[in-house]
């Protein structure tokens, strides 16, 4: 009896862990800054309105410069824009999980201010 009230208390405990942790929730939270520092620090999803790591990877991250490298070097042969990202493409920062912000469509003209800006 006593084991079943404790996997009982362990998963009252448990659920609502899981449900912050993995669900969104539809509400802003009261304090919305250390809510977000926590999550963070917990590698979890940031919250509502933030890019998840597939919406990342597929408008920043190496495929998706490749996608567009075509446009930007046209000179480059696939090989090498392949194999070579620095050759077409600016490294931005890090983002969730640390996943590589990579830019080719702006080139040097934003990039240069917006780098200060970005810790690495």
């Amino acid at each position: 009896m006593t084991e079943y009230a404790l996997i009982l208390m362990g998963l009252i405990v448990t659920i609502p862990l899981a449900r912050w942790a993995f669900l969104p929730a539809r509400y802003l939270p009261g304090n919305r800054a250390r809510t977000l520092r926590l999550r963070l620090f917990l590698r979890l999803h940031p919250g509502k309105g933030f890019a998840t790591v597939f919406g990342l990877h597929w408008r920043w991250g190496r495929l998706a410069v490749l996608r567009r490298s075509h446009r930007i070097r046209p000179s480059l042969p696939l090989w090498v824009r392949a194999l070579s990202p620095s050759a077409h493409s600016v490294f931005l920062g890090r983002a969730h999980w640390r996943h590589g912000l990579l830019s080719g469509t702006l080139g040097a003209h934003v990039v240069p201010g917006f780098r200060h800006c970005v810790s690495r």
